[in-house]
């Protein structure tokens, strides 16, 4: 088990919209990986389940399907979003040794998908309540 600090959930997307007991329940099954200069962390998937990556610290190098390549640094602006959602990467490499934490995608959604009905189920009982909702 690898031990995080629990708060840098709150600060990743879409993982910062869970209520904090599905965040206590994400970072329980999340895990922070270190992984070495010149590997590519998206190929290190040893479980095969779908995944979302963030990097917390390093720098990585990007390259494009349309050829543009980018650097991004652990903890920038961009680094708060996964580095493999729904872009077209070609080759990743980090530059310098980083770490990267997975999150179970599927996972997420359910988590996220709860929360929604849980607050849909909050505010029917409110309005019921209040006398709104008959």
């Amino acid at each position: 088990m690898n031990l995080f600090d629990k708060t840098l959930l709150d600060f990743l997307e879409p993982l910062a919209k869970l209520s904090s007991d599905r965040k206590q329940e994400l970072a329980d099954v999340c895990f922070i990986e270190k992984v070495g200069k010149g590997i590519d962390p998206l190929r290190m998937n040893v479980t095969q389940a779908p995944q979302l990556i963030y990097l917390t610290k390093g720098d990585l190098g990007l390259c494009f399907h349309d050829d543009r390549k980018l650097i991004l640094r652990g903890g920038s602006p961009a680094a708060k979003h996964p580095i493999n959602n729904g872009h077209q990467i070609k080759q990743v490499v980090a530059l310098t040794d980083v770490e990267i934490l997975r999150a179970d995608a599927d996972l997420l959604d359910i988590m996220l998908m709860w929360d929604q009905l849980s607050g849909m189920r909050s505010v029917a009982a409110g309005q019921a309540a209040s006398g709104l909702f008959i």
